[in-house]
């Protein structure tokens, strides 16, 4: 296995219609370990959403076109892990129950405070990084290219390369790809990968087993061995 030397970022994606808040909050987030970028209405905050694939997503309710409750919806049927916080002028509490049924985790009142946004988004980084990876986590120590076999995993690019062509895996089975690889011929327990990739979150028991014969048949590999009773390694070839 190899990795090189440089950290990933967390990327957050920023959704606002007023280019001075988008300025002024790209330039002071810039400044904690984030990939950054921008979107001004709907149409381009989906589009970004589903290439940039970010972590954290910042989304302004008020906006020309699709609003942010909408768009949130939108977000959540694409990725049900990503961190989304909504903020708003509006700060009544009917808006906040509508943000946080459309799917968002937090909420945030305009004008925004940056000393307590930019504090907020450091935590929720942490929170992120602990709940998917508690002991290693890819976000922050995890760096950018994974190999094993005839597999190459791009943790910048969240692609996959199997004999040189190129596949993406929805975000779960990257997670759990990357899980088994960092660690080649270790089984790793169904409860520990339940645990590292959906935390408390409520699935089936056989979900891992589905995403599993997804990655086998679309990478066409077969180094991935099921531990009976146990879980799952990949083994070196």
């Amino acid at each position: 296995m190899v990795i090189n030397d440089q950290f990933y970022k967390m990327k957050l994606l920023l959704v606002d219609d007023e280019e001075d808040i988008r300025t002024i909050l790209e330039y002071n987030l810039s400044k904690i370990k984030l990939k950054i970028q921008s979107a001004k209405n709907s149409y381009e905050a989906l589009s970004k959403f589903e290439s940039f694939k970010p972590d954290i997503v910042i989304l302004d309710i008020m906006m020309a076109g699709s609003d942010g409750i909408e768009i949130c919806k939108q977000m959540r049927a694409i990725n049900s892990s990503c961190f989304i916080l909504m903020f708003s002028a509006s700060a009544d509490d009917y808006t906040k129950i509508k943000a946080y049924e459309a799917g968002c985790d937090d909420f945030v009142s305009k004008p925004v405070n940056i000393q307590i946004l930019t504090k907020k988004i450091k935590a929720i980084q942490t929170r992120l990084e602990n709940k998917a990876y508690p002991t290693s986590s890819i976000t922050t120590l995890l760096k950018e290219k994974i190999e094993l076999n005839n597999i190459v995993i791009d943790l910048e690019s969240y692609s996959v390369y199997v004999d040189g062509t190129e596949f993406e895996l929805p975000k779960k089975q990257f997670e759990l790809l990357v899980i088994l690889a960092k660690n080649p011929n270790k089984v790793h327990t169904r409860e520990k990968i339940y645990d590292q990739i959906w935390g408390d979150t409520i699935v089936s028991e056989r979900t891992i087993d589905v995403h599993v014969t997804r990655i086998r048949n679309k990478l066409n590999i077969n180094c991935i061995k099921s531990v009976k009773g146990v879980g799952y390694k990949m083994i070196t070839e």
